[in-house]
This record gives structure tokens, sequence and C-alpha cells, in this order.
């Protein structure tokens, strides 16, 4: 995979269901893909959206406000992309219209799915309440929409650490950017 603009850092969106583990993963790889890629930076999408709140531009969690948005992320993440700043973003992406406005206003982007399913998530037991007793939920309440062809796979069925997953997507990262 090579880039589509020299000049623009890479823009690696980490998606799945909240629980999947996409934030741990990616506090892991932050200093190593940053090695290999130069200037990168962890940009949370729970810091965003608090981001945002400090503004008074809230945005809350009904697929309409989810919609509301997908614009205003995506001018800071192309704001650092501009200025050849790598950005690991972990969020929940599975909106069809931030997945068709992102892929195609992001020049350098890689799409990653850590894969699990709801049920897995309650299993083990981390957002066990999050799930049950929430509203808005993705997967839940509002139908995810899955991105087609993400660029790297990573499978969570809680059976192995993070550590390992992300070693797992560092080797299959390696493979697909850097050649």
């Amino acid at each position: 995979m090579k880039k589509k603009n020299l000049k623009h850092g890479w823009c690696i969106i980490i998606y799945g269901f909240s629980g999947a583990g996409k934030t741990e993963i990616s506090i892991k790889i932050e200093k190593k893909i940053e090695k290999l890629l130069g200037k990168t930076i962890l940009l949370d999408g729970d810091y965003l959206r608090n981001f945002f709140k400090k503004l008074k531009i809230g945005f809350g969690y009904t697929k309409k406000e989810r919609d509301k948005s997908v614009l205003p992320k995506l001018e800071i993440l192309n704001f650092l992309l501009k200025n050849n700043i790598n950005v690991i973003y972990p969020t929940i992406f599975l909106n069809k219209l931030a997945i068709n406005v992102w892929t195609k206003n992001i020049d350098n982007l890689i799409k990653i799915h850590v894969k699990t399913s709801v049920q897995d998530i309650i299993d083990f037991g981390i957002k066990k309440d999050f799930y049950l007793k929430g509203k808005n939920i993705v997967g839940m309440d509002i139908e995810p929409y899955f991105p087609k062809n993400p660029h790297i796979i990573i499978n969570n069925d809680f059976k192995k650490s993070i550590n390992k997953l992300s070693i797992e997507l560092l080797k299959k990262f390696k493979k697909k950017v850097i050649k």
C-alpha cells in the first residue's frame, strides 16, 4: 500500500464496537508505528468528543448526532495529516456517513477492524452494564454499518491478550504498509 499524498501523514483508523480493545491496542502500537512512519499521535474518539464539548459543540450518541460529528472530526484529522503527522484514531466508525466521507476525503487512510461480537464483549464483562443498560449503543440500538474491505482485520475473541493482538496487528501492518 502506497501513500496517495506524500505530503500528508497516514490516518490509521482502528474501529469496532465499544469494548473491542481499540484504544488499548492503539496505546500499545503508537510508539512502534512512530518508529516505522515518523511523527505519530494517538487521537482517541472520546478525547475528540470531550474537545468539542468544551467548545460548546456537543455531539450526542443518537445516529443523527453521530452523523453531525463526521465533518468536524474530518477537519481535525485532515489538519493533522496535512502537517505530515500520522494519526492513530480508535473509534467505533460503524457509521455509513463517516465511512463514506472519510474514505473519500482522507488521502492516506488505513482501516483496521478489531472484529468481535457484542455478546463476546458482554460475556468478557468489560462493558456489560454499558451494553445492557445504555441507550443509543452501536450494535444494540443502532445498526452498525461495516466498511467493505478493511485493510487489516484483527479478531478479538478475548482469548488473546491485548499485547498479543497488538503484535498481530503490527505484523499485518508491516506487511500491508511497510514493504
